[in-house]
């Protein structure tokens, strides 16, 4: 499943966020959406579900313009999970697990569907908690295992490492990585973009600024030029990807 986005441009008042950006998924791949704050990148995802308007470009979904999907047919392609981890009822976390299961049109297995989601993301112990008890980090794992439970076949992220201790912020991105699932995500930690994703855009003044691989847009030029620091990707002895910060 290819999610694309094609010229996005975005005016919020009398500021220009997004002025042509063009990106898209790759099958199989975690795909990692980089860049300053307040460059527009949760701003551009915000435009798939329509909650941000944008003002010219296309969005597609294998290649059918997204506005012919039905709210559940959406639901069932992708599962999102923003940047916001509160939740304003009081629910158990396996009712916000089931939530999920409105976007599958066969739900018959739904209380296995929905433990092995919260079993995925280790949040089972928490079952039974009202939401409103839990940590900004244990909420965000809770989302995690909603989208699971959607059984969509692609995940949009926006900074789905927020409010997570270190420990947890590995276990979600090995998750990810290991899932093999189409994921498109919003990611400020330029060491945990570097080590996981397959493939990373970067949005500078309102366009893609660079786009490859991690080793590729996270180079010092690049780092230097968005982000204002010297730094850039590289190999560890393991072989994996990983961002080195000089002093």
């Amino acid at each position: 499943m290819i999610l694309s986005y094609d010229s996005i441009a975005v005016r919020l008042g009398n500021k220009q966020i997004l002025e042509s950006v063009s990106l898209s998924s790759r099958p199989g791949q975690l795909v990692g959406i980089v860049g300053a704050n307040g460059c527009g990148k949760s701003t551009l995802i915000k435009t798939t579900f329509g909650t941000v308007r944008h003002q010219a470009g296309a969005i597609t979904l294998d290649d059918q313009p997204i506005s012919r999907f039905s709210p559940r047919e959406l639901a069932s392609c992708l599962g999102y999970v923003g940047q916001d981890a509160n939740c304003p009822f009081n629910f158990s976390v396996r009712d916000v697990v089931s939530m999920g299961l409105y976007a599958r049109k066969d739900s018959k297995n739904g209380k296995q569907i929905v433990a092995d989601a919260m079993e995925e993301l280790g949040v089972s112990a928490l079952a039974d908690r009202n939401i409103q008890t839990l940590s900004g980090g244990e909420r965000k794992m809770v989302f995690i295992a909603r989208a699971i439970a959607q059984g969509a076949r692609m995940l949009i992220l926006d900074e789905p490492t927020n409010h997570l201790d270190i420990r947890h912020q590995l276990f979600v991105m090995d998750y990810l990585k290991q899932s093999r699932k189409d994921t498109l995500l919003v990611i400020h930690d330029l060491r945990l973009a570097a080590h996981y994703c397959d493939y990373l855009y970067m949005i500078c003044d309102g366009r893609v600024y660079a786009q490859g691989t991690p080793e590729q847009v996270l180079c010092l030029e690049n780092v230097r030029h968005v982000f204002g620091v010297e730094g850039h990707a590289g190999g560890t002895p393991s072989g994996a990807g990983d961002f080195i910060l000089f002093p």
